[in-house]
């Protein structure tokens, strides 16, 4: 086995352990100051590690099966025995198993019992042990389901696809373990939420990230002018009413009594956000920005054109699905190779060449999605339907709300890993840059003298040189032996672009957002502070 097998390892673990670092920072910058929990912090920065790990494994997957192959001859390179490749994909495999086991244990125990124990903290008189007892009662319900799930996956009989359908791969999708399968039927069932996360948070997130970054914030000049023009209002109207008592033993109407209560808060949220102004205006961080100010606007301008191809790329294939899919709904629509031009697939293919260029721009592209979930989140909140139960702040965050952000995210992460692996970039994450040899002459396969009989693997190409990568396997299988999934994951993707162009569309026409806002503890939700400024200001 070549060296480059091990350097691929090695980049995975380098990779990994800065993502696990990450994860670190990332719930410490959001995790409450005053109100924090061991436990949850814990449990979020490995949950957030985990699927990170997961997803980045992607990239290594595709190199090993496209080291496999020699391009120039579009055959097996002669350390690609049928063993070695056994193993080194066995090898992969395992490690999807511990992930994604993992993942499943995460979701339906360690994060519910993390929450269901910090909830018991409020009860007073309580031990610890009769804590850990109360949140194990609770969590009993979520291990429940996903045992539930595991025995109907367990029972359930595979996809029985069309007779005219006769192709190894197809063969090997369905030729399986019923305990493999089970776990895939639960994992499958993770990746329902997951689509939900990805439309409601991450869509909207991927406009929000690079419209910041162009537009910036307001002038602090002319919103510290606007503030001071509105305390000076705000005081005056308080004077009015306070006048109008004076020297008099009458007390305040019920009427103006709440106004000038709401009058008194509008005027404390002011005077935070000027000094928060007068702050920044002598902040030297502030002074940077101002000078890093056109770089900003460029990566807002780069990132812009990335998203936008990203959305061509999901739209490309989406089409390429329905039209050429070669067994329709029965297998969610599964392609043999992509036949329509896909931006990101041509760019994933040709930097695959200089690994690990690929892999850096995998990685950037998790963080970059992970990074507009977590936008969308921040924007919207964790919500049940219309009710926000957690707002998402720097360094204000609740134990409770740090594991339901996790939670989020792990699901849009699993739904990008299905995403990338079937819709943005499908030639690529199903065969990486492996070609065959299409030419046939005296019994054996030789293309010295046709070259251009050389051409990209795809599900109808020998499976004795086009190895399948494991991750593609593993999805394919699900949709395959669950049609339901393949459907809902399908119509998910034209729900996201839907989803992607209103916030596209609400993103253009924001305004800039303030300098300036309320952090402190005793501050008013920002929807509140919202609401009560503009009802004034009207």
């Amino acid at each position: 086995m070549p060296a480059a097998v091990g350097i691929a390892w090695t980049v995975f673990a380098i990779t990994a352990l800065c993502l696990s670092l990450f994860s670190i920072a990332f719930t410490k910058y959001y995790q409450s100051r005053r109100d924090s929990e061991l436990s949850a912090t814990v449990v979020t920065m490995i949950a957030l590690a985990l699927i990170f790990a997961t997803v980045a494994l992607l990239p290594v997957d595709i190199f090993l099966v496209s080291s496999t192959v020699d391009s120039r001859t579009g055959l097996k390179k002669l350390w690609a025995d049928k063993d070695t490749i056994y193993w080194m994909t066995f090898t992969v495999q395992i490690m999807y198993y511990v992930f994604y086991g993992s993942i499943v244990a995460f979701s339906f125990f360690v994060i519910p019992y993390a929450y269901f124990y910090y909830e018991e903290y409020e009860e007073e008189g309580q031990s610890k042990s009769q804590r850990r007892l109360s949140a194990l009662k609770y969590t009993i319900f979520t291990v429940s389901i996903v045992g539930c799930l595991f025995l109907f996956g367990l029972f359930l009989k595979p996809n029985i696809l069309p007779p005219h359908i006769d192709l190894d791969w197809f063969k090997y999708l369905l030729t399986e373990s019923h305990g493999a399968k089970a776990i895939w039927f639960v994992v499958g069932c993770l990746f329902v939420p997951g689509m939900a996360v990805f439309i409601v948070y991450t869509a909207p997130g991927l406009s929000i990230i690079p419209f910041n970054l162009i537009k910036g914030k307001r002038r602090i000049d002319a919103e510290h002018d606007e503030i001071n023009h509105r305390l000076v209002v705000v005081r005056e109207q308080q004077r009015l009413i306070e006048h109008k008592y004076a020297g008099s033993d009458q007390a305040l109407s019920a009427h103006d009594y709440r106004t000038l209560e709401n009058l008194n808060d509008e005027e404390r949220i002011l005077v935070r956000r000027l000094s928060g102004i007068e702050e920044d205006k002598g902040n030297f961080l502030q002074k940077v920005l101002k000078v890093l100010r056109p770089f900003q606007v460029l990566i807002g301008l780069i990132i812009l054109v990335f998203v936008v191809l990203m959305a061509v790329s999901m739209f490309m294939t989406i089409i390429d699905k329905v039209t050429w899919s070669v067994c329709g709904r029965k297998c969610g629509y599964i392609i043999s190779h992509p036949k329509l031009f896909n931006p990101i697939n041509f760019i994933f293919v040709h930097l695959q060449k200089l690994f690990p260029l690929d892999y850096i721009f995998m990685v950037a592209i998790i963080i970059y999605f992970f990074l507009a979930t977590m936008t969308g989140i921040i924007h919207i909140g964790v919500r049940f339907f219309w009710v926000t139960l957690y707002r998402i702040k720097r360094g204000s965050t609740a134990p409770q709300g740090l594991l339901f952000s996790a939670i989020l995210l792990t699901f849009g992460l699993l739904a990008l890993n299905y995403s990338i692996t079937s819709v943005v970039a499908p030639g690529y994450a199903h065969y990486g840059s492996q070609v065959y040899c299409n030419h046939t002459e005296g019994g054996r396969r030789d293309c010295t003298y046709e070259v251009d009989k050389i051409v990209p693997c795809d599900i109808y190409a020998p499976t004795e040189i086009c190895t399948p990568t494991v991750s593609a396997t593993l999805i394919d299988r699900i949709t395959l032996n669950t049609p339901i999934f393949g459907l809902i994951f399908y119509y998910s993707q034209w729900l996201f672009l839907i989803s992607f162009i209103l916030g596209f569309l609400i993103a253009l026409f924001r305004a800039p957002s303030n300098n300036s806002e309320p952090e402190s503890a005793d501050a008013l939700d920002a929807e509140e502070e919202a609401g009560l400024l503009d009802g004034h200001h009207r």
